[in-house]
Parts: C-alpha cells; structure tokens; sequence
C-alpha cells in the first residue's frame, strides 16, 4: 500500500509539487521589495539569535518542513522523500525547540553556535489568496561553534508561503527548505533555516 501524502493526511498542498505557479512579481514591484526586506529581516533577526522576535515573524498555522534528499538516477523519481523529514514542524512545536533552546541547557546550543545566513535568488508569485505569495530563495547558512575553527555550510533552496498583515506587516505561513546536500554536513540541526 503507497504511503499517504502530506495533502491527503494533513489537506495541505504537497512541498514537492510545482511552486510558484501564480503571476510573477516584478523586483520592481514594492510588494516584491517589502517581501524582500521580510527576509533579510527574518535572516538578521536569526543570526542575532533573538528566537523570541523569530516566533512572533511567523503565523499561528505554519508549516516547516525539510524532507529528506535522496540521490536518485535522472528521471526515476523525486529527490525528496515525501516519508521521511529531518524537519516536520507547526507553530506548537518550534515554540517548543525555541523554548528548550532559552530556558534549559540544550547542550547542542550552549553556548550559541554564531550563525550567517545569506538569502538570494528570491522569487515572489501572486496566489489565489490575494494578501499570500508564494516565493521560493536560496539560502546559504555558514555556521560555528564554539572555538572551532571549522565551518558548517549549509545550502538549500526555501519554498515560503508569505502572509501580508494590513499594509506593512508580514507573517510566514509555510516554509519549505530543500537541501542541496544528500548528507547533511553540519553536527546536528539545532538551528533553524
């Protein structure tokens, strides 16, 4: 028997069908630049650590996810796993790792691993939703801990469903993160992308 999908268990849409199907908006757009400023913010926000300010960026349905990536032949298939996560999270659960990472030793990120988070690439389509884009970025993430002198690299495309809130506020509904790594070549995911 096939494994149910995520749209079947949860009702919503799968991470791995296409995305970013809607009207594209222009870098000339202010909706497109106020999106872009969301995520450099978002980004900021996360290398300064503030957990607390991240929560409040995000709305009260988000989805998080990050599947598995599987190194397949061309055209055998997708490269995600739609069964298997490193990542599969709502607004209760994130409250949740934010909270053990303030108030108790998560020994993984005590002290703070020192984070860079880079955005490019992004993308902003139109939805039928007329206040929520779809809008997919790619992420570099350059992390260190403690007094090592080694990196952690981390790349990956995002895929964010982005809710504007009155004029100038906006809130992350979904977010789906893509790795481009098959092995992920960081000690632990204590972080979040």
């Amino acid at each position: 028997m096939d494994a149910m999908t995520r749209e079947e268990s949860t009702g919503k849409r799968s991470p791995f069908e296409s995305f970013g199907r809607g009207e594209r908006v222009r870098p000339s757009d202010p909706v497109y630049l106020e999106i872009l400023g969301f995520l450099w913010d978002e980004a900021a926000t996360l290398d300064q650590d503030d957990l607390t300010e991240w929560l409040s960026l995000l709305d009260e349905d988000i989805t998080y996810i990050m599947p598995v990536r599987v190194t397949r032949k061309r055209g055998t298939g997708s490269e995600f796993d739609p069964a298997m996560m490193h990542f599969d999270e709502d607004i209760a659960s994130l409250r949740f790792r934010v909270r053990r990472f303030l108030e108790t030793t998560a020994w993984s990120e005590d002290p703070p691993s020192r984070v860079r988070r880079t955005v490019t690439a992004v993308r902003v389509y139109r939805t039928d939703a007329p206040h929520e884009f779809e809008v997919t970025n790619s992420l570099l993430l350059v992390r260190t801990q403690d007094d090592d002198y080694r990196l952690d690299i981390v790349t990956a495309e995002r895929r964010d469903r982005v809710r504007r809130y009155g004029d100038d506020s906006f809130k992350l509904a979904q977010r789906t993160i893509l790795l481009d790594q098959a092995t992920v070549s960081t000690p632990n995911l204590a972080i979040f992308l």
